[in-house]
């Protein structure tokens, strides 16, 4: 008989110890699961109730339509059942958690109750009854339960606690439960955070946010990620693996702050929109990662050590206290100025710390965020200048629609600099002096530049142009020229300063092909800067020639001739691949061939034109030249510093207190002159007609399909061809007036392509931005419709008076890419809601906006021809960084005897105006 194996009564001793360990953890994490679940239960309730919010004030507004409340099912009672059968704890602590378990789950009774209650009361419609003040009852005993569960769950989860720590105190040598406070003190400053932040059921009110408490977590937390999962080493997988994870959701919830503190602009602060998203998006990071990370932590480590879960967030509805007093604009004060504080540099005996390099990059991105604010500004303020000029004479404003402004998208990089500010305690003082209080200066410059916005606002709103023949305006364009100017002086002795301090340090890794190779860019990219400076120079009429490309030329080709030299040793991944170095190295070299051959053929300034020529070096130096050299400094990891971008001081230029001379017709073309014979359409193309008008009817063509059937009764005796008149793309923009006074009533349908391709910075905010640069000019009698395109094509604004400009704006402002394409109907639904609203002797036109060809049927292609020789045209706009190569797209435009143009930055503010501009008022 085999004998038993027994173990020595000390081991013995040890393991029951360690059995009674474990189970009083899984007692305690059974009552946390208790809590996380009715948290969810409490959540699910306050969407129920934030959705009702919504549909009861859309109510008030139309009492015509009925509210609606999804039926909600039994109360889940699993978690509240097995709480209460722990067994691995005594019975005195049993009876005080199940009591406070007991109290818990009668607050989430009373709250399904309450909220089946209301469910009841809308399914009987009985709020139309009284009013809805039931409702309005029932809603305030919800909230009174949201914020009494919050408060009976946290200090329940506290007594969780200190259950736990009696039985396992905390030993800071143990990895596991060092981790595990490392974590807690995370998430208890989260919530902290979350308890700080107000969620308010009114949005329309106006409320302080609390951003100084969002900036001081931002700072205090970007410090602990600098240092949490000391023992990650220490800990065994795959309980290892979930530090990087828990940082990165962390790191998550940091730029959700970041966000939070630059989206809170001057149009967020009008309402309590802004503040409830924060709440809102932080509260979901928090339970869906962070939490839901930790977890995976305590479930990963319980081979080692039994920890405790974190308790899950539970949402409240903040007291509306009394709105803020709204305050009088003032006027905006000069920014406050810091003489450059001079230094001198030491040359380093030691290489920069990886701190010290990511502080001075830090200052190269903040540069390069100003100038893209301020770039911004100048596109804003020049559209807005051409505008203005027509409401100089009272009288004749009077009967325009009224003046506005808006600079919603300026964001101020308000955490950007406080990070920065934090980061620059790396540098040594003397330097970080310096260059902090420039950075200050540039930040108050942008301070100014938000101030003179809101000033112009308020200016617009107010209708103040009527009284003084828009003099303040003046003023406060004049001093946006000063600033502009200014601002551009400032960051480039700032970003000197950077570069001295930078080459003060030796490289660690100075034959490394990442320096070698980094070091020969960075020689080429400044021949770039001289000669960008050169054309800047030279339209500025500093210089009387253009600058010399020789150098810039041989430097770029040395560096083609040595890119193997340079690179060597670096793994080539292919051009698909992001992390490959070759590409970027080679974009740069060849980029900066075409720049040297560019800034050879320099155009010089047309008179009375909205494009300045300096524009497409802009666009090209910092496209196609910074972006590359930046890319691969990010990619080396070797200590190097990024350059920054240069401003385009010519977008923004003040204009005399004159209107803007008119479009100049183009010679008409005789009606007989063949398609073939007519020059091939370009982004330029722009038509002018002049229609006579009976009443003799022209009948459709019998082949253009239903959306094509209406009669139109618009007819030519004689017709003057004038309506396809082709100019040069450049010179349509450059004379374009911002007016409609002399053309023809507009009836356009805005054929817009939402799908998903369509989420990119240069196509979705470029389509925008070009429709709402046509708004402030439409006049009552103009119509503009909108047909969208992803998955079932739909309208979803009818046919709307000019007039209306708001109602426009706030449609385009909710505007989302997400979906597929589905052109061909997208084409008849807009050909079919263009001919129901038809416009005798108006501009009846299409305008389809895509960033990509699509299959278009025959039965689409013969209602386009069928349509355009009843005069509604199709106008074909293209988004995206490149230039469109396909010719389906044209060929569209070209049958429906339209306009096809490649919208870019520089077009975006005038190529929809174009189209406003396409017919000539009839004269009679």
């Amino acid at each position: 008989m085999k004998k038993k194996s027994v173990l020595p009564p000390i081991l013995m001793a040890s393991l029951s110890v360690a059995m009674a360990q474990e189970a009083p953890v899984k007692s305690l994490n059974q009552y946390v699961e208790f809590l996380s679940n009715s948290t969810q239960v409490v959540a699910n309730r306050f969407e129920m109730v934030r959705a009702y919010q919504k549909d009861v004030a859309q109510y008030r507004k139309n009492p015509n339509s009925d509210l609606r409340l999804p039926s909600s099912g039994p109360l889940e009672e699993y978690y509240y059942q097995k709480s209460l059968t722990a067994t691995g704890i005594t019975a005195a602590e049993k009876k005080g958690l199940n009591a406070s378990t007991n109290a818990v789950w009668d607050l989430v009774t009373r709250l399904d109750e309450t909220g089946k209650m209301l469910e009841t009361h809308v399914r009987l419609n009985a709020y139309k009854n009284d009013n809805l003040k039931q409702s309005e009852l029932h809603i305030a005993e919800m909230q009174a339960i949201f914020s009494k569960f919050s408060s009976e769950k946290n200090a329940f989860y506290i007594q969780i606690q200190d259950i736990y720590r009696k039985y396992q105190p905390y030993i800071a040598t143990d990895p596991y439960l060092a981790a595990e406070k490392e974590m807690e003190h995370v998430l208890a400053s989260q919530q902290q955070l979350l308890d700080s932040l107000p969620y308010y059921l009114h949005e329309e009110g106006q409320f302080e946010w609390p951003a100084a408490l969002v900036q001081k977590s931002l700072l205090a937390d970007e410090k602990l990620l600098l240092t949490f999962g000391k023992m990650q080493s220490k800990l065994a997988y795959p309980a290892s693996a979930v530090i990087p994870d828990f940082k990165e959701a962390l790191s998550a919830m940091q730029n959700l702050k970041r966000r939070a503190l630059d989206d809170h602009t001057f149009a967020a602060r009008q309402s309590a929109r802004h503040g409830n998203e924060v709440y809102l998006a932080l509260l979901k990071q928090y339970n869906q990662d962070l939490l839901v990370t930790q977890k995976s932590f305590v479930n990963y480590s319980q081979s080692a050590r039994k920890l405790l879960y974190y308790v899950a967030y539970s949402p409240v509805i903040s007291t509306e206290p009394s709105p803020a007093t709204s305050r009088a604009i003032s006027r905006t004060a000069p920014f406050e100025d810091n003489p450059v504080q001079t230094f001198s540099t030491i040359r380093s005996s030691a290489p920069a710390k990886p701190a010290t390099v990511k502080a001075l990059n830090g200052y190269v991105e903040f540069i390069n965020e100003s100038l893209r604010q301020m770039h911004l500004l100048q596109l804003l303020l020049r559209n807005y200048q051409s505008s203005a000029e027509y409401y100089r004479d009272p009288e004749s404003a009077k009967k325009r629609a009224n003046l506005s402004y808006k600079h919603e998208d300026y964001k101020m990089p308000v955490s950007e600099y406080a990070l920065l500010k934090s980061a620059s305690t790396s540098l040594p003082e003397t330097y970080r002096k310096a260059v902090t209080q420039q950075a200050e200066v540039l930040m108050n410059i942008l301070k100014e530049m938000d101030g003179l916005s809101i000033e112009l606002i308020s200016y617009t709103t107010q209708k103040q142009y009527l009284q003084d023949q828009l003099k303040r305006s003046d003023e406060i364009l004049d001093r946006y020229a000063e600033l502009f100017t200014i601002l551009d002086h400032k960051k480039e002795q700032l970003y000197n300063d950077l570069r001295r301090i930078h080459e003060c340090y030796p490289n660690a890794t100075p034959t490394a092909s990442w320096y070698i190779a980094g070091n020969a860019l960075l020689k080429t990219m400044d021949d770039d800067r001289e000669i960008l400076f050169g054309i800047k120079d030279y339209f500025q009429g500093k210089k009387d020639q253009i600058p010399n490309t020789q150098g810039l030329a041989s430097g770029a080709q040395q560096l083609i001739a040595d890119e193997y030299k340079n690179l060597k040793g670096l793994q080539r991944y292919g051009r698909s691949n992001g992390l490959c170095p070759y590409s970027p190295y080679e974009d740069l070299a060849a980029n900066s061939l075409r720049f040297a051959e560019k800034a050879g053929k320099i155009k010089t300034v047309s008179p009375g034109s909205s494009a300045h020529p300096y524009e497409s070096f802009y666009y090209f130096y910092n496209n196609e030249l910074v972006y590359q050299y930046n890319k691969f400094i990010e990619l080396s990891k070797a200590g190097l510093l990024k350059t920054i971008n240069q401003p385009d001081l010519f977008t923004f230029r003040r204009v005399s207190s004159q209107k803007p001379a008119e479009i100049t017709p183009s010679k008409k073309q005789p009606d007989n002159t063949r398609q073939d014979q007519r020059p091939e359409p370009t982004a330029g193309n722009v038509r002018t007609e002049e229609i006579p008008l009976t009443k003799t009817e022209k009948p459709a063509s019998a082949n253009a399909g239903q959306a094509a059937q209406a009669q139109h009764d618009t007819v030519y005796v004689e017709r003057l061809r004038v309506d396809t008149v082709y100019v040069d793309r450049n010179a349509g923009l450059q004379q374009v007036t911002r007016s409609l006074d002399g053309f023809a009533t507009n009836n356009m349908v805005l054929l817009l392509d939402v799908s998903s391709s369509m989420n990119s910075p240069l196509k979705m905010p470029l389509l925008k931005r070009s429709i709402k640069s046509l708004l402030t000019l439409l006049r009552k009698e103009d119509q503009i419709s909108i047909v969208l395109y992803s998955g079932k094509a739909r309208v979803v604004l009818k046919p709307t008076s000019g007039s209306k400009s708001a109602e426009i704006a706030r449609m385009i402002d909710l505007l989302q890419s997400d979906g597929d394409t589905d052109g061909n109907e997208g084409i008849k639904l807009a050909y079919k809601t263009a001919n129901k609203n038809y416009i005798r002797g108006g501009n009846n036109r299409i305008v389809l906006a895509t960033d990509g060809e699509f299959p278009v049927s025959d039965e689409v292609l013969q209602m386009i021809g069928a349509n355009a020789s009843q005069d509604v045209y199709l106008t074909v706009f293209t988004f995206g960084k490149n230039e469109h190569t396909g010719q389906k797209l044209k060929k569209l435009s070209q049958l429906g005897q339209g306009t096809y143009a490649h919208v870019t930055e520089a077009s975006a503010d005038l190529q929809l105006i174009l189209e406003a501009q396409a017919k000539k008022q009839l004269v009679k």
